[in-house]
């Protein structure tokens, strides 16, 4: 038993190094990259007040002087380096959610530096927790090889590392997604089911206040409760999971209604990323997936409608509305297009979306070796993501479970706006399943001992 013990876990713990290597390889090459800085850098303004005692509100001025700096010296500066002014000029937080600003402020006040690194370190820890995590799935809902080829490939797969070693959000939406199927898998044989479902509902809850895009996620998952389990218990989990969520969440809506008058859950610019979402592919307004053109493209209707602000909202609101009604075969298969995109990101971008404005580009978008070899892997994982779901076919209901993150994103976020990162916080499931499919043809086609 200790030798079977000991060949299983050695292997993972060697996969767990190469992980923590690779995530503090590049958290070393790209510790000053410019990369959503002007998302990082808000959200560590909301940061510095919360600690002066100014809550979720924001110096436009500081925050517009500190991006500035930070590309006049081409490199992310730490908050530290810039102190706030003598006089400011405070707003409340429209634009985005404050929960990634309140978590860089618990940090900033355990370790006392107000720093890039606690986030940053504290992100990759927690993704090694998730290469663990994705080793369970495998071994729990497929066997033992499916597990350590799916955490392997997760240590190793790029895109996602650089977005863990950056200060951003997102990453947390991943965590949130890999620890609920995580827990959905072990709600089956636990004595205390309910502790699962309770702490799915509060991780929804919190990652809610830093990425209102999954909101829904909770409702949207009671119907995989009632699945092999009977009604009444089915109602229970259900309860728990929505008072869990909407206790630890409803604190952000009672704040934005105090502040804005308003019942708001989501961020503000929910009408403004729909017309960014519409910019993406050719459209009859000739828009473009960029902030400064949909700005315009607002104020082209109300001149007065300045962004961040509830007005300018409801005018691309009430254009939205007109939009569809008039174009609804363009807006369906604008749907289906960005569905394409989710499935096979690499190609279906080249297919269907508009190429990125000049400022936004941060590779190459000419024909290239590397271009085609990203393309070439792109089609390869996801035949093996469709093989891997065709040879398990019989065991819908694990596959279920396992893809829940990924359906619920395809669905809630295909008919608005899509961008490679949300693709992102959900392919771990792709290489699950995609790992799935290559043991079953390992184990098929391998030479008989």
């Amino acid at each position: 038993m200790m030798t079977t013990t000991r060949r299983i876990t050695t292997p993972l713990l060697l996969v767990l190094v190469l992980a923590a290597a690779f995530r503090f390889g590049f958290l070393y090459k790209k510790w000053n990259n410019l990369d959503f800085a002007p998302v990082s850098l808000m959200h560590a303004e909301v940061a510095r007040n919360i600690l002066n005692g100014q809550w979720f509100q924001i110096d436009q001025r500081h925050l517009q002087f500190t991006l500035q700096e930070c590309r006049s010296r081409g490199a992310l500066i730490d908050p530290s380096e810039l102190p706030a002014p003598a006089n400011e000029q405070l707003t409340p937080l429209f634009e985005e959610e404050p929960g990634y600003g309140l978590l860089m402020a618990g940090l900033w006040k355990v370790t006392g530096s107000h720093r890039w690194w606690p986030i940053r370190v504290l992100q990759i820890l927690i993704d090694l927790v998730m290469c663990w995590l994705v080793y369970r799935i495998g071994r729990k809902m497929f066997n033992e090889r499916t597990g350590m080829a799916a955490s392997l490939i997760y240590a190793c797969f790029v895109p996602g590392i650089e977005l863990v070693v950056r200060p951003h959000r997102d990453i947390w939406v991943t965590f949130l997604f890999i620890f609920t199927v995580y827990q959905l898998i072990a709600l089956r044989d636990s004595r205390r089911p309910w502790l699962q479902i309770l702490s799915i509902g509060i991780a929804t809850g919190i990652v809610a206040w830093m990425r209102s895009t999954v909101l829904l996620y909770v409702i949207f998952m009671m119907p995989l409760l009632f699945i092999g389990r009977p009604v009444k218990e089915a109602l229970r989990f259900s309860a728990v999971l929505l008072a869990a969520f909407a206790l630890t969440f409803s604190p952000l809506i009672i704040r934005n209604y105090a502040v804005f008058d308003r019942f708001m859950a989501t961020r503000g610019v929910f009408w403004h990323s729909f017309w960014a979402g519409v910019g993406q592919m050719p459209n009859p307004y000739y828009l473009q997936d960029d902030d400064e053109t949909i700005v315009r493209f607002a104020q082209s209707l109300d001149s007065t409608a300045e962004r961040q602000t509830i007005a300018y909202e409801q005018v691309l609101k009430a254009e939205a509305h007109k939009f569809v009604r008039e174009h609804p075969v363009w807006y369906a298969t604008s749907i289906v297009r960005r569905a394409i995109v989710f499935v096979t990101p690499k190609v279906g971008r080249e297919i269907f979306f508009q190429p990125l404005l000049p400022k936004h580009v941060t590779g190459t978008l000419n024909v290239s070796i590397s271009k085609i070899a990203l393309l070439a892997v792109d089609v390869l994982v996801t035949c093996l993501f469709l093989a891997g779901i065709w040879l398990t076919r019989s065991r819908w209901r694990d596959l279920l479970v396992v893809g829940y993150p990924y359906l619920y994103t395809l669905a809630t976020l295909a008919p608005f706006y899509l961008v490679g990162r949300n693709i992102m916080n959900v392919y771990f499931v792709v290489l699950i399943v995609a790992s799935a499919a290559l043991t079953s043809l390992w184990n098929r086609f391998r030479p008989s001992s």
